[in-house]
């Protein structure tokens, strides 16, 4: 979308409340094509008319609303727990041989709730002799999934920019990781050291939250 397609969706915004009167329009302008400009004009226009056919609260929507209604427009519905266990435990009964193949086929949320094709198999091999087993596995698999989908949800939220932005830094601290455990504990490499610096305390607190969440 495009700074002036943003003024015609604020437009929109203020005919359809009164009280949407900002005090500073380029301000305005500005931010609402910074966080909606990796979308298209038409999603926004959408997103925008379908928070005002909805709307009960009379306040206009802010960026943070439309977004909302982005997502639920136009990105992919994430699976309720309750399907994407099914998909697991249909995955479960194929695993004892065919783990790789099963693990392949789940959708990518799924995989990374279940981990790895080895838990599949690891499931698959158990011995469930009262059911108390299946049901501990359903009730953490759920929870894991929950975890899961929140977060892929938030991501979604991000503009390519800051996803590659963090992808970047984060493959720098790997590479800068794998390098360290050549050195002998009582050495401390210049280039390692000087690499550090690069990073400011912002960068660094995002991606140690970003890996805190992958974990």
């Amino acid at each position: 979308m495009t700074r002036d397609e943003t003024k015609k969706i604020l437009m929109v915004v203020q005919a359809a409340y009164s009280n949407f009167n900002p005090p500073d329009r380029t301000v305005t302008v500005d931010t609402w094509y910074r966080f909606l400009s990796d979308y298209t004009y038409d999603q926004v226009d959408a997103a925008v008319d379908t928070y005002i056919r909805s709307d009960t609260s009379g306040f206009a929507p802010d960026i943070g609303k439309v977004i909302e209604k982005l997502q639920t427009l136009f990105m992919e519905n994430s699976l309720n727990e309750m399907a994407a266990w099914g998909m697991v435990l249909r995955a479960i009964r194929n695993s004892g041989y065919h783990a790789e193949e099963e693990f392949a086929r789940l959708p990518v949320t799924v995989q990374k709730a279940v981990v790895s094709p080895g838990q599949l198999r690891e499931w698959a091999l158990a011995e469930d002799v009262d059911g108390t087993w299946m049901n501990v596995t359903q009730s953490n698999f759920m929870r894991t999934y929950r975890a899961v989908a929140a977060r892929e949800k938030e991501m979604r939220k991000l503009s390519p920019e800051i996803l590659k932005l963090a992808a970047g830094v984060e493959e720098r601290l790997e590479v800068a990781k794998n390098e360290s455990k050549n050195l002998p504990m009582t050495e401390k490499s210049p280039e390692m050291e000087e690499r550090k610096k690069t990073f400011t305390p912002r960068i660094q607190g995002m991606l140690d939250r970003l890996k805190g969440s992958l974990k």
